[in-house]
């Protein structure tokens, strides 16, 4: 079929389908984008206008894994999605942006199963030479970095520019003895650089103070050292870039945490913050969720908040807190809140884990640690509401329940303030606000493996509020520690309103739905009746083909959806 035929079926589909639904008195259900790290600026991790998934039709025997879009790299940045773009020669499509830890972009049909090949492929060409891991480290020759397991490219999940039909994203790469970071801008529809943006940015910054490797009162961001795991923030015209070291306790305490403002229109920076200037470590890395913005703030201008992990505390150093932020070229911290235990959560590697999530219609924000803690703090003053403990390791012993995946939140039915948390070796549970503190709700019948890393990886999908609606997605290791190792995954659906109530898993038909290796911190991206799911490689195994990297969809398996034939191991 020619182009020009492509484009005519597009049309002529969509005639059909406006006239079927005005023939039965309905309109139409929106197409859903998903343009930034859990769906909006305030990472609630809920897509509301859910329209199609719900609790009756995602069910054994009537859901499952539709396709699949093969990758060159571990998938650490979450799946960005934007309906109708029209690529030329083609016509109106819903595309699904990859980014991969091998520096490559792609731009995927997200709903045609048979178009499995990419609308366009920006390569390492473009993007330069990801790094490999052994070269961001001075360890001891006898210690192995390995929370990465190849390359390190693009790591933190880029943000598209509606109005402008622009995606922007953060690249690492190397050579000739050299290590950057490039802001690189790209049209939606081509994967054409966007040179008259000045993309791509090189970054760089500086910062007085007298905090470990400082040169003369100086600090130098040190590109070799740092990772910038956060999702991008897109917010009034300005992108914010955050970065943490790659480990806490590499000699010389080489990294700090930074978080950068650029200029959309001009990648031009306008904003630096250093958050321990004068001590050691802070790193942001918030287990890739973005930092998070409000525009309803009662400020003159709205305020950006970040999570601080390990470090420094007193003066300017905001190790282990939560920031509230000045924006763009006025960058600098307004107010915190540091646990007033954070001394020993530093001592023993508890630091705060989650990004900052922003209740949706009241002046809070969350976030929670290592040790299972979680953090209600007022935004008019950075005070603590709550303090509760979310999660704990119900296998027994020390070893404290993690959180990572940051907390999503839904108001159902009744209109109660829900939150869901899975942490490791835990349970997935519910609690619910009362208007002043988190009750403990529901928990689920099932619970992350024993000796397992990071617990699940959540996301909700609904119909606003609508009964029936609801569902809690988890994406977890079937066994294993993912921080240290490639582990197999599972995709896990739960009914929001009773979480003792398992939809559907992965597992229940492997030969057809195996998610494959688990991404970690990456979560399951729904819009639009399809389930988005990273994965990372197989382990290469001798004698063995190696399984390459995919993004697995799941959606309802009829129509245009019909059951593919198993693919066997």
């Amino acid at each position: 079929m020619n182009p020009q035929g492509v484009v005519w079926d597009s049309v002529i589909g969509l005639i059909i389908t406006c006239s079927l639904f005005l023939a039965s008195g309905q309109t139409p259900a929106p197409r859903i984008d998903v343009l930034t790290n859990r769906y909006d600026v305030s990472r609630t991790g809920a897509n509301l206008q859910e329209k199609i998934l719900n609790a009756r039709n995602v069910a054994a025997g009537q859901f499952g894994k539709v396709f699949e879009r093969e990758v060159d790299g571990d998938i650490y940045a979450q799946p960005l999605i934007k309906t109708n773009v029209n690529i030329p020669s083609v016509g109106l499509r819903d595309v699904v942006y990859i980014a991969t830890g091998n520096n490559s972009l792609y731009a995927f049909d997200a709903s045609t199963r048979t178009q499995s090949q990419p609308y366009w492929h920006v390569t390492d060409k473009v993007l330069g030479q990801p790094v490999p891991k052994a070269q961001v480290t001075d360890l001891p020759p006898d210690q192995e970095y390995r929370n990465f397991q190849t390359n390190i490219g693009i790591v933190s999940t880029p943000v598209i520019d509606d109005h402008t039909s622009t995606i922007y994203l953060v690249a690492f790469s190397a050579g000739a003895g050299q290590h950057h970071f490039r802001l690189h801008a790209f049209d939606l529809a081509t994967g054409r650089e966007k040179t008259e943006l000045h993309s791509p940015a090189e970054i760089q910054a500086s910062y007085l103070g007298n905090g470990a490797a400082n040169e003369d009162g100086r600090l130098q961001f040190r590109a070799r050292k740092m990772l910038n795991r956060p999702g991008l923030l897109l917010f009034n015209g300005v992108l914010y870039l955050a970065f943490t070291s790659h480990l806490d306790g590499e000699p010389k305490f080489e990294g700090h945490g930074w978080i950068m403002a650029y200029d959309a229109a001009t990648l031009k920076q306008i904003g630096v913050l250093c958050t321990t200037p004068d001590g050691i470590q802070g790193g942001i890395w918030q287990s890739g969720v973005g930092l998070a913005a409000d525009p309803r703030e009662g400020s003159p201008f709205p305020l950006v908040y970040a999570v601080v992990a390990n470090g420094t505390v007193g003066g300017r150093n905001f190790g282990q807190s939560i920031l509230q932020v000045y924006p763009g070229n006025l960058m600098g911290i307004k107010q915190a809140y540091t646990p007033p235990e954070f001394a020993q959560q530093n001592d023993n590697d508890l630091d705060l884990s989650t990004g900052p999530v922003l209740f949706p219609d009241l002046p809070f924000v969350l976030a929670c640690a290592k040790d299972g803690k979680c953090y209600v703090v007022n935004r008019a003053n950075m005070r603590l509401v709550q303090e509760f403990q979310a999660s704990k390791n119900s296998y027994g012993g020390d070893r404290p329940s993690n959180i990572h995946g940051a907390p999503v939140m839904w108001r159902d039915n009744f209109n109660n303030l829900q939150i869901y948390v899975w942490g490791e070796e835990d349970y997935l549970r519910m609690y619910q606000f009362t208007g002043q503190h988190f009750e403990p709700g529901v928990k689920s019948t099932m619970r992350a493996p024993e000796k397992s890393m990071p617990g699940g990886m959540l996301s909700l999908s609904a119909n606003g509020n609508t009964a029936g609606s609801a569902i809690v997605w988890a994406a977890l290791p079937i066994s294993g520690d993912a921080n240290m190792g490639t582990v197999p995954g599972v995709l896990r659906a739960f009914d929001a309103a009773n979480v003792t109530r398992e939809l559907w898993n992965s597992e229940q038909d492997s030969g057809r739905d195996h998610v494959g290796m688990f991404a970690k911190f990456c979560i399951p991206v729904i819009a639009n009746g399809k389930v988005y799911v990273a994965t990372f490689a197989d382990p290469p195994v001798p004698g063995k083909p190696t399984q390459p990297n995919k993004l697995v969809v799941y959606g309802v398996l009829t129509g245009d959806n019909p059951v593919p034939a198993p693919t066997g191991d």
